[in-house]
């Protein structure tokens, strides 16, 4: 039994109208602290052997090269491993 035009065209549609939604409820997930990242003078490259991934501030993301988060800036959830900014503290191990 094959679907009807009229079935393939409503899922076509509805695939048509949720691809943006997907999109932009990912987009609006990300958020940034500019005026914190700003004053600690954030960058998204490594200071030296310095750098997000081995600082005690850092939250990491799903996997270890995810963007994460940092206690410092809150609600920021773009905070690459390989940044660097002034409030870096050394991760004790």
């Amino acid at each position: 039994m094959q679907p009807s035009r009229r079935v393939w065209l409503k899922a076509a549609t509805g695939a048509a109208v949720a691809a943006p939604l997907v999109f932009f409820t990912q987009q609006s997930l990300a958020a940034k602290n500019e005026a914190l990242r700003t004053s600690l003078k954030y960058q998204d490259t490594p200071s030296g052997s310095k750098n997000c991934a081995n600082c005690m501030q850092f939250v990491p993301g799903k996997t270890p090269k995810d963007r994460g988060g940092c206690k410092i800036l809150p609600g920021d959830t773009e905070i690459a491993p390989t940044g660097y900014c002034v409030a870096w503290v050394e991760l004790k191990k």
